[in-house]
């Protein structure tokens, strides 16, 4: 039988009313579809640092930082233990990863010990790229700044890292329990004064304030 008279035997079935032939449901509206998609936003949002909640960050201090971030400029976020900054710079990475089009990382939340840790790794052998990819990365977030040893080292290295992200208008946001005053002076002499300095031109400082978040 040829082709012509298989089709003209097709058309001849009778099809009882009521049933038609199912269209086929295109694949971006399968639920197949959705979960590639939630797999794949979940993996974005891991790679720049976000855990947990972090994930699903909301606050109106992140949408502050947000707002800056558009404008060019960083934020220093301080306040006492519990406030919210680090919630609030994982808003302002969410909203990045989440708006971003692009294969390249767009933001990164490290604190600052665990990036001094890689750095330092680096001359041993361990990863040897990550004070390149602080310095380069679209938006870093900082976070816990004061918690590690405020060596020379230290000290110097986040202030190279500061001035290579100002030099190349990449916005940086910090999060601290200590005002710049007092970072200024925890790290003391003129190493202290010079970072500190530098945050401030590169960063709208924003107290945050309110109830223990975590105590709630």
């Amino acid at each position: 039988m040829t082709s012509t008279r298989i089709s003209d035997a097709l058309k001849a079935v009778e099809i009882p009313d009521g049933v038609r032939p199912s269209k086929p449901v295109p694949f971006e509206q399968t639920e197949e579809y959705r979960e590639t998609l939630r797999r794949m936003r979940e993996s974005s949002l891991r790679k720049a640092g976000l855990r947990g909640s972090y994930m699903s960050a909301r606050s109106d201090v992140g949408e502050r930082v947000c707002a800056l971030i558009e404008s060019g400029r960083g934020a220093y976020l301080w306040g006492e233990p519990g406030r919210g900054k680090t919630y609030a710079a994982a808003h302002a990475v969410r909203v990045a990863v989440e708006r971003s089009k692009g294969t390249k990382p767009p933001a990164k939340l490290v604190s600052a010990k665990h990036l001094l840790d890689s750095i330092r790794d680096g001359f041993n052998g361990g990863d040897r790229d990550a004070l390149r990819r602080a310095e380069t990365v679209p938006l870093l977030a900082l976070d816990d700044l004061g918690a590690e040893r405020p060596t020379d080292w230290a000290i110097e290295t986040l202030t190279g890292l500061i001035d290579a992200r100002t030099a190349e208008g990449l916005p940086t946001i910090v999060t601290s329990n200590y005002s710049l005053g007092q970072l200024r002076e925890l790290w003391g002499g003129m190493p202290g004064a010079r970072i500190a300095s530098r945050l401030g031109g590169a960063c709208e400082r924003i107290e945050v304030t309110g109830p223990d978040r975590r105590l709630r």
